[in-house]
């Protein structure tokens, strides 16, 4: 489909999906030249199912929103964006179980533990969310990094609640564990990998009762150190579900953003398969979009059980909470 955004005069960057926002500030600049060659106007060519997310920028740097535009999009990270979709575009169902102003209809147990981190030399917090009715059931355990996000703003529960209701997947407990600095913690974290695997796993075994089946599960960089720590720990975990994982970088080179090689993408073409299945989204405006196609590709090549999605949409949470039913659906089967 063929969009016409008037720009107002005063606008001196846009950010959007397509400069994964503040931090493309380039890709900004270009869109905002194209728009004023074309008459203060700015031409975007979308998929007729996209889900689009962009706003205005003043000579302060402050956001803002497209004034002729009063569709606000459902981004905690930034307030002034405004959304287009396309005409073939379906939220899921389910994603609108998860706004913020919707009943929680997640009744089940709520466990709320601190931990005494060796690994970490520090205390860390987790909430343990078991589905109401199975207190007492041995369940398998969804391990969720960005654990205040998926629990408090995206609502992970109140779809794992719906899809039990409706009899799609299993019943199972899901740890939210919580960072402190989301750039230290999942960035190449060998002391971080180990609080998961060595700590947290025991920590959550004694609390509640648990199957012995494990999923790491995490966005953008918490998809990756999800990712990371299933790979070192096969033995620990079953299934890696990534949404959007930022599995660009590596431990020379941290920075997602800048880096144009992949260690974990050298790291499984390297080594022997290991025994995982694999849940992978992305947006096709994701700028982390060849990098989860290459790693989708070299894990089907090693004959993994791969699930890879794709949406028309960018890097944000609207786009996880489309994906939440489809990923829990993978790790939860029936068949288990």
């Amino acid at each position: 489909m063929q969009i016409s955004i008037p720009v107002p005069a005063w606008v001196k960057a846009i950010y959007s999906d397509l400069s994964d926002w503040h931090r493309n500030p380039q890709a900004a600049k270009a869109t905002l030249e194209h728009a004023r060659q074309h008459n203060d106007t700015w031409q975007l060519e979308l998929p007729d199912d996209a889900y689009f997310e962009y706003a205005f920028v003043n000579a302060d740097g402050e956001q803002h929103p497209d004034p002729a535009n009063d569709h606000q999009a459902d981004n905690p990270w930034y307030p002034a964006a405004r959304v287009i979709t396309g005409a073939n575009y379906q939220a899921s169902p389910y994603a609108a179980l998860t706004r913020e102003d919707a009943n929680d209809n997640a009744l089940g147990d709520v466990h709320r533990g601190r931990l005494e981190s060796t690994h970490l030399e520090q205390r860390r917090r987790y909430t343990i969310y078991t589905p109401k009715g199975h207190q007492d059931t041995p369940l398998p355990t969804i391990y969720v990094q960005d654990g205040v996000a998926y629990y408090r703003y995206a609502k992970l529960q109140v779809v794992l609640e719906a899809l039990l209701a409706e009899g799609k997947i299993r019943p199972a407990h899901l740890v939210f564990i919580e960072p402190i600095d989301r750039n230290v913690d999942y960035s190449f974290n060998e002391h971080y990998w180990a609080f998961v695997e060595d700590e947290v796993i025991g920590e959550v075994e004694g609390t509640v009762a648990c199957a012995g089946e494990r999923v790491a599960m995490g966005a953008s960089l918490g998809g990756f150190v999800s990712a990371c720590i299933a790979w070192h720990t096969p033995h620990l975990f079953d299934s890696v579900v990534a949404q959007s994982g930022a599995f660009l970088g590596t431990p020379e080179h941290r920075d997602a953003y800048a880096a144009k090689e992949s260690w974990l993408l050298d790291t499984i073409e390297r080594e022997p398969a290991k025994p995982l299945r694999w849940y992978l989204s992305c947006g096709t405006m994701d700028w982390l979009l060849d990098v989860n196609r290459n790693i989708a590709e070299v894990l089907k090549q090693k004959n993994a059980d791969v699930t890879y999605v794709e949406r028309s949409a960018g890097h944000n949470w609207a786009t996880w909470k489309d994906d939440f039913a489809s990923a829990l659906a993978f790790a939860l089967s029936r068949e288990g």
